[in-house]
């Protein structure tokens, strides 16, 4: 029945596939991922792929340069910039020295200012800028606020559209036209995403108060420095151009809890990166195979170096894995000493998504960056999340709330609450029956994430733009577009009125006393004359 409904599916793919129209000639596709990530940049990279299968030319400015040697596919390297992260930026320090969220940001802030420089500077990028002749049908950013790089699709008049790999941010969303209310969608670096407190409603509204009349400004000053710089003064300004983007893809599956109320021109996709599994190398085949109550896989991702853990936090992690009854698989990027710890092995890199569709991985530690999780669920492994920054805080608490898996914050992790989590997810059936699931549900759909990524990018491409699906309140001031003129007026109105009426009554008070104090004269005085008379 399986294999009958699979077979099905697979032929409505095909079908789909086949009827998407075809831009006779392919077109000429821009592209730019700025982001030095290795998770986020797979993530871009398989829709790029699934662009170049349909025949288009691309141009791609990426950290993760790719198919350099097809015909179709012209790189400019970027790649220099993960020895800028490498030397200006280390989260897992940061956060084992207690850095909060706005510490780390700031951290944050300024190394984009340095890779977005360096990036700019690059001669091929200069040159392509300079170029009279370049023409592009439509131009693909890396929507994080990067507004220097948006200014490519005004050069070039071309339409632009923006995709992500985690969750939009909240100003993204907001310059679409998407409804953003801080509290029903916190922004991902909470460690909330739904029923808040009444003191996480304050720390959300503050929040997006900070973001959106500090660093905002302060951070668009800065990016319309390089922009004139490097496009001329009489290019768009960052405010501007964050609202010239006429289609925004965001790789959030709703399913994760990722629900809100979007515009047409703008879609959720999820799990773009996801590939069929492949067959293991034959000694992790092996390995795996052989253990006999089954694996438990640790990494910290692709940003996060395990070999930045200080020594407490190796040890107890140490203390935690030779304890458990299961061999552990750690992804790690240095030699460590396991003193002769015989159910730890050791890996510089692994195929990650190959290795977690054995049956025999237990369970997941890791450090809640989106597309693990993806992985994770597409192959019904549960997690246990030790989140360290920005969407993965949010990650943690989507894990949690959707019982696929438990959480352990790093500044309450301890021997006892991590072997306890791995326990309880490794052991405990009613994890793996949710994670199950939720993977169900996310591939029940019409079509694979990237096919809907690329209908819609020759949808933008065959009409010129989406002006027919833009809000129109998008750009509608922020006092309009909530209608607080309107109730402002209205209660200018109500205290005129009110005062009015005070004047009013005040002045009606002051002639009735008035009034009265002269009848009670009169009447003293016909008293005293009265007295008078009669003594006489």
């Amino acid at each position: 029945m399986r294999c009958k409904r699979t077979n099905i599916c697979a032929l409505a793919v095909a079908w789909v596939t086949l009827a998407m129209p075809i831009l006779a000639d392919g077109a000429r596709i821009l592209a730019i991922f700025p982001s030095p990530a290795r998770s986020h940049q797979i993530v871009y990279r398989a829709f790029m792929h699934g662009l170049i299968e349909r025949g288009h030319q691309l141009t791609v400015m990426t950290t993760d340069p790719f198919a350099a040697d097809h015909p179709n596919v012209t790189v400019i390297d970027w790649s220099f910039a993960y020895q800028i992260v490498h030397d200006n930026f280390d989260v897992v320090d940061m956060k084992q020295r207690n850095m909060n969220f706005y510490q780390i940001a700031t951290q944050l802030r300024s190394l984009t200012r340095l890779f977005l420089e360096a990036q700019l500077a690059h001669p091929d990028v200069q040159a392509l800028i300079r170029s009279r002749d370049a023409h592009f049908d439509v131009v693909i950013v890396e929507y994080y606020q990067f507004t220097p790089m948006y200014a490519f699709a005004e050069l070039f008049n071309a339409p632009m559209i923006g995709i992500t790999s985690i969750d939009s941010m909240g100003t993204c969303h907001e310059a679409m036209g998407n409804v953003m209310n801080v509290v029903a969608h916190p922004e991902m670096n909470h460690k909330f995403t739904r029923d808040l407190t009444f003191l996480q409603r304050v720390e959300a509204v503050l929040s997006n108060l900070v973001i959106k009349y500090h660093i905002m400004p302060t951070d668009f000053a800065t990016f319309d420095r390089m922009i004139e710089q490097n496009f001329g003064s009489n290019m768009t300004r960052s405010a501007e151009l964050m609202q010239r983007v006429d289609f925004l893809m965001i790789n959030a599956e709703p399913s994760l809890g990722y629900v809100r109320p979007i515009l047409p021109n703008t879609v959720q996709l999820g799990f773009m990166h996801i590939q069929p599994p492949k067959a293991l190398p034959a000694d992790l085949q092996a390995y795996l195979d052989r253990s006999e109550h089954g694996v438990v896989y640790f990494s910290l991702g692709t940003l996060i170096r395990s070999d930045s853990l200080n020594q407490r936090n190796l040890n107890l992690f140490l203390e935690v894995f030779k304890s458990l009854k299961y061999d552990v698989l750690w992804k790690h990027d240095a030699d460590l000493d396991l003193n002769g710890t015989t159910n730890i092995r050791m890996e510089r890199w692994l195929p990650q998504q190959d290795l977690l569709a054995h049956p025999n991985v237990k369970a997941f530690v890791m450090q809640g960056g989106q597309q693990s999780m993806e992985e994770a669920i597409d192959r019904h492994v549960p997690l246990v999340v030790i989140p360290f920054n920005f969407d993965q805080f949010g990650n943690a608490d989507k894990v949690v709330e959707r019982g696929i898996g438990r959480a352990v914050w790093m500044e309450r992790l301890t021997v006892d609450s991590l072997r306890e989590s791995i326990i309880e997810v490794a052991g405990n059936k009613r994890y793996k029956r949710n994670i199950a699931r939720l993977g169900r549900l996310v591939r029940d759909q019409p079509m694979r994430p990237v096919e809907k990524a690329v209908w819609w990018t020759e949808y933008v491409i065959r009409h010129g733009g989406v002006d027919h699906y833009r809000y129109p309140a998008a750009r509608m001031p922020f006092l309009q577009y909530h209608y607080y003129d309107v109730v402002g007026a209205g209660l200018l109105l109500l205290v005129t009125l009110l005062a009015g009426l005070y004047f009013v009554l005040k002045w009606l008070g002051r002639r009735l006393l008035h009034q009265l104090d002269g009848a009670i004269a009169i009447g003293q005085g016909r008293v005293h004359q009265a007295l008078k008379e009669k003594s006489l």
